[in-house]
Formats: C-alpha cells, structure tokens, sequence
C-alpha cells in the first residue's frame, strides 16, 4: 500500500477516491459534525474523549449515527495503524471524523427516502503540517479582536463542533486584510472573549490560569488536557468573564488545539503579552504535556517543519 486509506461508509477505500456527493447534506446545509484526533508516536491522543464529544454533538443535531461508538473507534483505530505504516517513526497524523445528515430529500426524491435518511461517515488521516505553527512556539502567535461575534446559544449551542464554520472562517479573513500573519480572537455578544477559529483561549496572571466560561465556548479536548497539567504543577485554574483589558494585564496568554497542543499569545491586537516572548507558564505546561505523551512536542515540530520548508526552497 503506497495511498494511505479512508473509511466511508462501511468501506476501507484509497484516500483519493474518498468523496461526498453534491446531494450531501454536509454539502448542501454543512449539516455535519466532526472531531479531529492526533497522534503521538503513532498512537490515538484522547481518542475516547473526542468521541464522546462526537456522539454528544451528534445527539443535539439530531444525527443518529448506524455505528456504535465501540464500532468507530475500532476503525479510527484500524486506519491510523494502516496509515501511520506509510509515515517516517518521527512523523504523526492528524485523524478526522465527520458525520453527515446523509443524502438532501428534496435533490432526490421519495425514491431514495431510505438512501437520504442514513447519515454520511467518513474516517480519513493527513500528516500533521507541523510547518504552519513549529515556529510560533517560539515567536508566539498575534490574536486580533474580530468584529465576528461567537455563535449565539439561543441561535446554536457553541459547545457542538460542526462543520458550519463559515463564521470562523469569515472571522479570520477579515483580521487577515490588514494583519496577514494575525489570527481572530472571537468575542461573545457581551463584550468578553471566547476563543479563536481553531481552539481555546487561556490568560495568566500570578500562577493562576482563567479561562472563558465553558458555556460559551467549544470546551477543548486539549483544554482537558490543560486542565490537568495546570493540576499537576500546582497551579489554579478558574473559569471566568475575561475582558480585552485583562488580557492586556496577563502575565502570559495561551491557546490550545490538537495539532499545536499549546501556543503562546505574545502579542494582542496592537500591543505585546509577556514582553513580546513566551513566558514561563507555557514552557512548564507544554514540557510537561511533551513528558506525560513521550514526544518532545516542539522539537518534533520544528524538526519535520524546517525540514518541509527546506524540501520546497
């Protein structure tokens, strides 16, 4: 095997040949839920916790899945040992799930009422581009407040991870006209911060972690993972309103995200966190995060990321 492989619908199928058709209802309302897993030296990272997050998810948008949960995470498991068999020992991959609300009725007719009431699956893996971030590790990464409020939860729940994102990615297209290296920070509808386009969002200030509340938010995997690192090292975490003045008084802001893990803020919108430089808080979390996965997480990435940027010069 030289292609790596993909599951939809029941079949193991070459990764090229994996794709949806324009009657999909993950095309056609991007009615749709995903998660998206990492691997460390090969092996699933929270995989159970990001299914049990996928199954919630589905529950609230009314996707009933023909897979029990045992069944998929069987064949997340099958997929990534074919797929990391293609991979250098040193790479990893990045593994996404998404399920469809299956076939659009009214592009199909009552013939296929069957076919259109069986939602969509789809299991597939990508090497992690570990060159987009391996350098923010140490430059730290520039948020922008965007002008893209966060999902009202009268309107959908923001703690359901979907793939109806156009508001994300609106969010960072706009902070990017004029900050091109930026990335959007998302704001709720009171005025206090929420998280970015792809994770969340954490301040430090004297050995205490805050972050926004869980209610307004995506709750992370990785901010689970968070969590228990701030425990072990004996530091506090709470979860709080945080307001643009707050962050500007940090000692140290953070975000999380599967593919990165952890990612220092050194700057906020016109001015810099931490003196422009990552602080201490980050590096005691992420090398502890690097101990309890046994993959030094920064040296992996700027290792594979030098190495990419090099291979395209």
């Amino acid at each position: 095997m030289t292609e790596p492989l993909a599951y939809l619908n029941g079949a193991l199928i070459p990764f090229s040949e994996a794709k949806l058709s324009v009657t999909d209802l993950g095309i056609v309302y991007g009615a749709a839920v995903t998660e998206m897993v990492r691997t460390f030296a090969h092996r699933p990272f929270m995989l159970d916790e990001h299914l049990d997050r996928l199954y919630s998810a589905m529950d609230y948008v009314c996707i009933e899945s023909p897979l029990a949960k045992s069944e998929l995470k069987q064949i997340c498991e099958d997929l990534i040992e074919q797929n990391a068999a293609l991979l250098p020992q040193e790479n990893d991959l990045g593994l996404t799930v998404f399920i469809t609300a299956g076939q659009n009725l009214p592009y199909l007719g009552l013939a296929e009422l069957e076919t259109c009431r069986t939602p969509t699956v789809c299991v597939h893996t990508f090497p992690l581009a570990f060159e987009l971030w391996d350098q923010k590790y140490t430059a730290g990464q520039h948020l922008v407040r965007s002008e893209v409020q966060q999902l009202n939860a009268n309107i959908f729940d923001p703690r359901v991870k979907s793939r109806s994102r156009i508001h994300l990615y609106r969010a960072d297209k706009l902070v990017r006209k004029t900050e091109p290296e930026a990335s959007a920070l998302l704001f709720d509808v009171a005025g206090f911060v929420a998280e970015t386009t792809i994770g969340n969002f954490y301040l430090v200030k004297d050995n205490l972690i805050v972050s926004p509340r869980p209610e307004k938010i995506l709750g992370g995997i990785s901010q689970q993972m968070v969590v228990r690192l701030v425990k072990q090292l004996g530091l506090r975490y709470v979860e709080a309103d945080i307001s643009a003045k707050e962050i500007l008084e940090a000692d140290e802001a953070l975000t999380s995200s599967t593919g990165y893990c952890l990612m220092p803020v050194t700057r906020f919108g016109e001015s810099l966190i931490s003196e422009g430089v990552p602080g201490p808080v980050f590096t005691q979390l992420l090398s502890e995060w690097s101990e309890t996965v046994g993959v030094d997480i920064v040296k992996q990435a700027k290792q594979i990321g030098a190495a990419r940027r090099n291979a395209l010069s």
